[in-house]
C-alpha cells in the first residue's frame, strides 16, 4: 500500500524501428516518456517532430465525433435500467485497428454529411420563409394585388410604418393636403402599418411630410395578394418539413454505423496519443533516443516487449528513479478498500515521489468521520442496499464501480453509527442508543474533540516518521517533538483544571507547555539567516499554537452535522404523524412527505459528509505533513467513453 517504485530508463534504437516499437509500448501501457531537449552545440542531434499525419488524424477525430454526436440524437434511447445492465463491449487496440481500417469511413461520413447539409438547407429555408411570413403578416388585409398598388397611373402610394406616437401628427399633417389619404392596415409592436395615397402632383410635399414624421418605407416582398403569398410560403414550409422527415429517416438508417464511428474515434484518439509521443524523443540520422519511467517490477516485461520488436538491436540503461526527482510519474497501489479512496488524493494532489501515499492513512478517518456526520442507520441501509444492487446487477465502468464501492463503505459506517446513536430515519423506530446526540451534547462534544486530537496527533506522527525516515532528526525535534510537548501540555492543563484533578498533572501540563513553546520559539526561525529573522519567525511560530485551537474546533462539525440531519429527520416525522391522524387523505400525504423529505435529507447528509470529511482531511490533516504536487502517471491507452479497451 504505497507509491509504486519506479525506474528511469534510456533506450537507444534504430530510427526506422521507432513506429513499430511505439505500437508495442502502447500495448505495454506502463511507460511515461520525458520530453528530451537538444542542447546547444550538439551537432547531428535533432528533435523528433510531430508526424504530418497528426493533422489528418485530428480531422478524423473531429469528423467521427461529429457523426457520433449526430447519430446519438437519432439513436433509439435505452431505458435507464437497460443502459445500466447492458454489457459494455470489449476491444483490444488491435481489434480497434482492424475494425477501423475495415470500415469505409470516408463514404459513410460523406453520405451522412450530405444528408445533414441537405437537412440544414431545408431548415434554413423554413426559417427564411417564417421570417418572410412575419414580415407579410401586417399587410395581409390589403384587398388588392401589390403590383396594382405600384402601377397606379396618377396616384402615388407610399407603403411603410410609423411609430404610434407620431401617428396623430402624421394624420394632422396629411389632412392639410386635399389629395392625400392614410389607410392604416394593422398595428403591431407599437408600429402602425399603413398605405399613404396621394396625387403625384404633390409627391414631393407628401414625401417630405412622411420623412418629418419618422415614416419608414417598407417593401412588400410579393407582387400578388399578400394572403396568397403567405399561403404559398406555408405550403412551402410544409413541403420542406416533409423533406426533413425523409432526411431524418435516412439519418436514422445510419444509426447502424454508430458503433463503427465510435471505433474510428477511439482508434484515432489512441493513434494520436501514440504518434504524439514521438515528439518527446531526440535522434540522429539513424538512432532514436528515448528517456522515461516505468514501474520497477515491470522492467523485465519492458525488455521482452522491446526485444519482440527490435531483437538485440538496442541499448538499454535503467536504474531506480531518484527519490527527489520531481518528474517521476506517480502510480498508487493499494488494497481494494483503500484504492476506492484514491480519488480524494487525486482531487487534492498526487504525492511527490519522495513523499508517502496519504490514502491508506486518511481513509479510515474519512470512513469514520462520514459515518458520524450522517449518523442514521436508515440512511445507511438504503444507500448500502442501493450500492449492493448496483454492484451486483449493473454493468458499471471501473471508475463508477469504485465510486459505488466508496459510498457503500460510507453507508456501512453510517449504519454502525446510526445504531450507536439510536437513529433510524430520525425517530421512526425507537432504538436503544449508546449516545443520544440530542440529549447528550457534552458526550458528543467530547467524542468529537477526542477524535480530532487523535487525527491531529496521528498527522504529526506521520511527519515524525518522514523526518526520521529521511534522517532529518533536527526537523523531527523542531517541527514535531516540541509541538507534541506543547499540545500535550495544554491538553493536560485544561483537563486537570476542568476536572479538578491532581495539581501535579496541572504542573506537568504547565511545564510541558512552557518547554514546548520555548522550543518552538527557539527553533521556528532556524531557516532565517539574520538574528532578527530567527527571533521574529520563532515568536511567530510559537504564536501558531493558536491555530491549533481552530483545528480542534473544526472537529465539532462531527456533532453539528449529525445533529442537523437528525433534527430534520425528527421534524419530518412530526409532520408525518400529524397528517396520519387527519384521515385517509392525510395518510397519502404523510407517505409522500416521508419519502420525499427523508430521501432529500439523506442526500444532503451524504453530500455534507462527503465535503466536510474531505475538509478535515485536506485542511486539518494534510497541512501537518503533506505537500503533494506529484505528476500523475499517464497511460498510453486512452480510456474509452464507449467501450472497454482491454490488454492483449
Amino acid at each position: 500500500m504505497a507509491i509504486v517504485k519506479m525506474s528511469k530508463f534510456h533506450l537507444f534504437t534504430f530510427s526506422e524501428q521507432r513506429r513499430e516499437l511505439l505500437k508495442a509500448l502502447q500495448k505495454f501501457n506502463l511507460t511515461n516518456f520525458n520530453d528530451l531537449k537538444v542542447a546547444e552545440g550538439e551537432d547531428g542531434i535533432k528533435k523528433v517532430e510531430l508526424p504530418e499525419e497528426i493533422i489528418a488524424i485530428d480531422e478524423r477525430i473531429q469528423e467521427s465525433k461529429w457523426a457520433i454526436d449526430l447519430l446519438s440524437k437519432y439513436q433509439k434511447k435505452e431505458g435507464l435500467l437497460e443502459g445500466l445492465t447492458k454489457e459494455q463491449k470489449s476491444f483490444t487496440l488491435e481489434d480497434l485497428r482492424l475494425r477501423a481500417n475495415k470500415y469505409d469511413f470516408e463514404k459513410n461520413y460523406k453520405d451522412l454529411k450530405d444528408i445533414y447539409e441537405s437537412r440544414a438547407r431545408y431548415e434554413q429555408k423554413i426559417q427564411n420563409d417564417k421570417t418572410l411570413i412575419d414580415e407579410l403578416k401586417p399587410w395581409s388585409s390589403i384587398p388588392i394585388e401589390v403590383k396594382e398598388l405600384k402601377n397606379l397611373k396618377s396616384v402615388g402610394v407610399s407603403i411603410g410604418t410609423i411609430p404610434e406616437k407620431f401617428l396623430n401628427e402624421l394624420k394632422e399633417d396629411l389632412s392639410k393636403f386635399e389629395l392625400a389619404e392614410l389607410v392604416e392596415v394593422d398595428r403591431l409592436n407599437k408600429l402602425s402599418y399603413g398605405l399613404i395615397f396621394y396625387d403625384k402632383s404633390i409627391e414631393d410635399q407628401v414625401i417630405e411630410c412622411l420623412r418629418k414624421n419618422s415614416f419608414a418605407p417598407s417593401d412588400i416582398k410579393t407582387d400578388g395578394y399578400v394572403k396568397d403569398k403567405m399561403k404559398e410560403l406555408e405550403e412551402n414550409i410544409s413541403s420542406y418539413r416533409s423533406q426533413i422527415e425523409k432526411l431524418d429517416k435516412s439519418i436514422e438508417k445510419h444509426c447502424v454505423d454508430l458503433e463503427d464511428f465510435q471505433i474510428v474515434y477511439d482508434f484515432n484518439k489512441n493513434e494520436k496519443l501514440r504518434l504524439s509521443a514521438e515528439n518527446n524523443f531526440i535522434s540522429t540520422d539513424r538512432v532514436n533516443v528515448m528517456e522515461g519511467y516505468l514501474p520497477t517490477d515491470k522492467v523485465d516485461d519492458f525488455i521482452k516487449t522491446i526485444e519482440g520488436v527490435v531483437g538485440s538491436n538496442y541499448y538499454f540503461d535503467v536504474k531506480e528513479a531518484d527519490r527527489d526527482d520531481k518528474d517521476v510519474p506517480i502510480i498508487l497501489k493499494n488494497n481494494k478498500f483503500v484504492s476506492d479512496f484514491q480519488m480524494l488524493t487525486s482531487m487534492y494532489s498526487m504525492p511527490k515521489y519522495n513523499e508517502i501515499d496519504p490514502t491508506p492513512l486518511f481513509a479510515p478517518f474519512y470512513w469514520l468521520f462520514s459515518g458520524i456526520m450522517i449518523g442514521d442507520a436508515g440512511y445507511g441501509l438504503i444507500v448500502l442496499i442501493a450500492c449492493l444492487i448496483g454492484l451486483k446487477f449493473f454493468n458499471l465502468k471501473k471508475s463508477m464501480r469504485s465510486m459505488v464501492r466508496f459510498f457503500m463503505y460510507l453507508a456501512i459506517s453510517t449504519t454502525i453509527w446510526g445504531l450507536v446513536f439510536g437513529s433510524f430515519f430520525g425517530d421512526t423506530i425507537k432504538l436503544p442508543a449508546l449516545i443520544d446526540p440530542a440529549t447528550e451534547s457534552v458526550k458528543m462534544i467530547g467524542m468529537s474533540l477526542i477524535f480530532g486530537t487523535i487525527h491531529i496527533f496521528f498527522a504529526l506522527g506521520i511527519k515524525a516518521y518522514m523526518n526520521i525516515r529521511d534522517r532529518n532528526f533536527i526537523d523531527f525535534i523542531c517541527d514535531v517533538l516540541v509541538w507534541y510537548l506543547a499540545l500535550i501540555g495544554i491538553i493536560l492543563w485544561i483537563i486537570s483544571v476542568a476536572l479538578s484533578l491532581s495539581p501535579i498533572l496541572n504542573k506537568i501540563g504547565m511545564w510541558l507547555t512552557i518547554i514546548g513553546l520555548i522550543g518552538i520559539a527557539a527553533t521556528g526561525g532556524r531557516a532565517e539567516k539574520s538574528l532578527g529573522g530567527k527571533i521574529g519567525w520563532g515568536i511567530y511560530s510559537a504564536y501558531g499554537i493558536t491555530s491549533y485551537i481552530g483545528d480542534f474546533v473544526s472537529y465539532l462539525r462531527l456533532m453539528a452535522l449529525c445533529l442537523a440531519g437528525s433534527f430534520i429527520a425528527v421534524a419530518v416525522n412530526m409532520i408525518v404523524r400529524i397528517l396520519i391522524g387527519a384521515g385517509p387523505l392525510g395518510v397519502v400525504f404523510a407517505v409522500i412527505i416521508f419519502l420525499v423529505f427523508q430521501l432529500f435529507n439523506a442526500f444532503l447528509s451524504y453530500l455534507s459528509a462527503y465535503v466536510h470529511s474531505a475538509r478535515l482531511v485536506y485542511v486539518e490533516m494534510f497541512n501537518k505533513f503533506y505537500e503533494g504536487g506529484g505528476r500523475p502517471f499517464k497511460n498510453m491507452i486512452e480510456e474509452s467513453k464507449y467501450f472497454n479497451i482491454k490488454e492483449e
